[in-house]
């Protein structure tokens, strides 16, 4: 590293660490621990950068289709859903048994379970969220 990466990395880490300062009563105290690093890799150490006032997610997206970047439209603050739902095709549990005379029903039964997984996701869009993290998976 050069002189001048060793200064931004000094003044990055200097920049952090005034953010969490809390004052004593005759100093301030610096809780490092509530500062944290993500690391990316394949990334070069000169493309670091501070998110001040912010939040950096070190998780990835479910497609590479997605956006790796989402501003507010007209000042208004991104939306962001934080679910512990599944939005994969909606599925029976376990031991539920369905007793089907007709093999037309199957279909039905087939359809109602995707309009399932819909109806969540129109919700999540109707709420106005334009960003959604989830703990399970996602479908196409």
């Amino acid at each position: 590293a050069t002189a001048a990466d060793v200064a931004g990395y000094e003044a990055m880490g200097g920049t952090a660490a005034d953010a969490m300062a809390k004052s004593g009563k005759e100093r301030y105290k610096y809780p490092l621990s509530a500062i944290h690093i993500l690391k990316a890799h394949g990334k070069s150490s000169l493309e670091s950068h501070l998110i001040d006032g912010g939040f950096a997610i070190n998780a990835m997206r479910a497609a590479q289709g997605m956006p790796t970047f989402v501003e507010g439209q007209d000042g208004q603050p991104v939306k962001i859903a934080m679910l512990d739902i599944n939005l994969q095709r909606h599925r029976m549990g376990m031991g539920v048994q369905i007793i089907v005379k007709d093999p037309a029903e199957i279909e039905n039964i087939k359809k109602r379970e995707m309009d399932i997984t819909k109806e969540r996701i129109r919700k999540i869009i109707d709420a106005g969220a334009r960003v959604v993290l989830t703990t399970k998976g996602v479908d196409d």
